[in-house]
């Protein structure tokens, strides 16, 4: 378990980390279409692009962070 958590801390594992939060909130917007019946195609679609988006606003947002203030080796 303590690997796994390490890996997480290096910049391939939080890219990955991102993408997972970013297609999870997509699923979240896609279900959330279901529930109030205007899932179409174009919805979800849009749903999963939504995520992508949140994704990539997410590993940009880490990218700048990392670049003004650079994170110490303990900190995540």
């Amino acid at each position: 378990m303590k690997g796994s958590v390490a890996w997480l801390s290096t910049p391939v594992g939080r890219f990955v980390r991102d993408l997972v939060e970013g297609a999870i909130a997509g699923a979240i917007a896609a279900v959330v279409a279901l529930q109030l019946d205007i899932a179409t195609p174009q919805v979800i679609l849009a749903a999963a692009v939504t995520g992508a988006i949140a994704a990539i606003i997410a590993v940009a947002r880490r990218a700048i962070v990392n670049a003004v203030s650079p994170a110490t080796p303990g900190q995540p």
